[in-house]
């Protein structure tokens, strides 16, 4: 299935080009092959080659031992300018902090286009784990840290109804949505100036859950956000 332009007819440049092979790498698939990454993108084999080879200089694409292609050491780079100019990097402690207190999973998401994406997480130290890394990339309109992303962003103009009641509140409680067998508390993070930052979330095993853990929760993701202090 060839990767969608977001406008077909237009005359897609190299520097489009590039982006677009960037963008097919995914955590399910963080490594393809030449004639993958044809087959994803619909460019010719000598094209995609050539746009490689130069991404591979500057450190944005990898070539494995293997011969297959992967993510370089550059956006590595970028990500942590990217924290650093949006004054990201205080919620880092902060997410270890979180599950260090209660020892379940904190994790802290942030919104790009449609998404939410992982930007920060501290695993339990418990054997029991779900299947989320930093840089997961999943559905927005899903999950606690979505719920509340669309409640204080996309949906902040909603004067009633479901987004109305999640700001209301303050938080999601996710409860055998999409994994029976875990549970989510997400809240957000806004700036001082009134702006959705992002959703800082504790998640764990159903087992977990009862009434007072809540709370606790609750209490503890409230502590840690009024630390936060990004214009």
């Amino acid at each position: 299935m060839l990767l969608e332009t977001k406008n077909p007819e237009k005359k897609v440049t190299a520097i489009e080009k590039s982006l677009i092979i960037l963008s097919i790498f995914t955590m399910e698939r963080p490594a393809l092959s030449l004639k993958e990454v044809c087959d994803q993108v619909g460019f010719n084999a000598s094209t995609t080659y050539r746009i490689l080879h130069t991404l591979s200089e500057y450190g944005y694409i990898i070539r494995t031992a293997d011969k297959n292609y992967c993510i370089g050491t550059t956006p590595l780079s970028l990500s942590a300018i990217y924290q650093k100019t949006n004054q990201l990097t205080q919620i880092s402690p902060i997410v270890d902090h979180i599950r260090d207190m209660c020892n379940e999973t904190a994790s802290f998401f942030i919104q790009q286009d449609n998404e939410r994406i992982c930007l920060y997480r501290a695993h339990s130290r418990d054997e029991i784990r779900h299947n989320i890394d930093v840089g997961t990339q999943l559905e927005l309109n899903r999950g606690a840290s979505g719920r509340v992303i669309l409640a204080f962003g996309q949906r902040l103009q909603d004067k009633s109804g479901y987004f109305k009641n999640i700001r209301d509140k303050g938080y999601y409680l996710s409860v055998d949505e999409h994994n029976a067998a875990l549970f989510a508390v997400a809240k957000p993070i806004m700036s001082v100036s009134g702006h959705l930052i992002g959703a800082l979330t504790i998640s764990g095993p159903i087992s977990r859950f009862n009434e007072e853990r809540i709370q606790y929760f609750l209490d503890l993701l409230t502590e840690q956000i009024e630390t936060v202090k990004i214009l």
